[in-house]
């Protein structure tokens, strides 16, 4: 049996963010339309994104993630990890708007777990616990000119499933 080393915690949370956003009517997915590829382009993209993606985006609210920090505790089936979202938008009242969905949706820790897992059924991740470890101020954002951004870091314990032998399956 072949292993799907693709599977990754910071997939799931990020398919989570992506409907409760536009669930809450903060994005619109038709403003995240291409007609070059012929769907909608998901705004919460990883940290290397393409000069594509740059100029799809430009002037439009996004959120860029990366995943800063993975560890095992005592019981080596829990992962730990710290997910760095940043929030970017040129208009501060939609960074707040975001960075308050994102404390209501996270701030409850198992029961935030509770909802993702029963958002990503069936999945071979099951999630323990969520929460936010820090926000940052909201600054002007170095890496995009006009651009107003902000940090929310989670922390994430989960395990996977496994075989026999302890190894993922």
């Amino acid at each position: 049996m072949t292993v799907d080393y693709k599977i990754d915690a910071m997939f799931e949370l990020r398919k989570f963010l992506w409907k409760e956003l536009k669930d809450s009517f903060i994005f619109d997915a038709y403003d995240y339309y291409s007609d070059n590829l012929g769907k909608e382009i998901i705004p919460i993209i990883p940290v290397q994104q393409s000069p594509e993606m740059d100029q799809f985006l430009n002037g439009k609210k996004h959120i860029i993630y990366d995943k800063i920090g993975m560890s095992y505790e005592e019981n080596w089936l829990i992962c730990c990890e710290k997910i760095l979202f940043t929030i970017y938008s040129t208009d501060v009242t939609e960074i707040y708007e975001i960075r308050n969905l994102m404390t209501d949706l996270f701030r409850r820790m198992d029961e935030s777990a509770v909802d993702v897992n029963d958002q990503n059924r069936p999945s071979k991740l099951k999630f323990h616990s969520i929460h936010i470890v820090e926000t940052s101020p909201i600054d002007p954002s170095i890496e995009l000119k006009g651009f107003m951004s902000t940090d929310v870091i989670l922390e994430v314990k989960y395990s996977r499933t496994t075989d026999k032998s302890g190894r993922f399956d």
